[in-house]
C-alpha cells in the first residue's frame, strides 16, 4: 500500500515538473534604461508543487564611470510580463539596496506565478528613483 502511494506521488510530482518545461520560448528585452547598468537576462520555466513558475534572472553590471550608491538616487529595475497582445500580466520591481562599484555586478530575480500560460515576453526597465 505504501509503495503504491509513493509511486503515485512521485508520478504526480514528475508531471508537475514536466508541465513547467512544455512552454515555448518567452522572449525578453531591455525596453528602457536611463542608468549606467548593462543587463544580461534569461528566463526559466519551473514546475512547482503548486503549478508553473516563470523566472527571469537578471545580472546588472555597472558600466558607468562612478560607483552607484544607495544614497540620493538609485536604479529601480522592473520586469513587466506581457501576453501576445502586449497586455501587462504582472510587473515587479527591485531597487538596488547595495552599492555597485564600476565594473561590478548584482543579480536579481523576477518570478511570475500567475498567468504563466499566457506570458509570451517580458520587458526590463531601469530608471532612477529617490532612495
Amino acid at each position: 500500500m505504501h509503495r503504491r502511494t509513493f509511486l503515485g506521488t512521485a508520478g504526480a510530482g514528475a508531471g508537475v515538473l514536466l508541465a513547467g518545461c512544455s512552454r515555448n520560448r518567452v522572449d525578453g528585452e531591455v525596453a528602457a534604461n536611463e542608468t549606467p547598468l548593462v543587463f544580461s537576462h534569461e528566463y526559466a520555466t519551473q514546475g512547482t508543487a503548486s503549478g508553473t513558475r516563470v523566472l527571469v534572472e537578471v545580472t546588472a553590471e555597472n558600466d558607468g564611470d562612478e560607483r552607484i550608491t544607495t544614497e540620493g538616487q538609485v536604479p529601480n529595475v522592473t520586469c513587466r510580463f506581457l501576453d501576445d497582445d502586449g497586455e501587462r500580466l504582472h510587473e515587479a520591481g527591485r531597487q538596488l539596496v547595495q552599492p555597485v562599484g564600476v565594473g561590478e555586478s548584482t543579480d536579481m530575480e523576477f518570478p511570475l506565478t500567475i498567468d504563466t500560460e499566457d506570458v509570451t515576453r517580458y520587458e526590463l526597465r531601469s530608471v532612477w528613483v529617490k532612495a
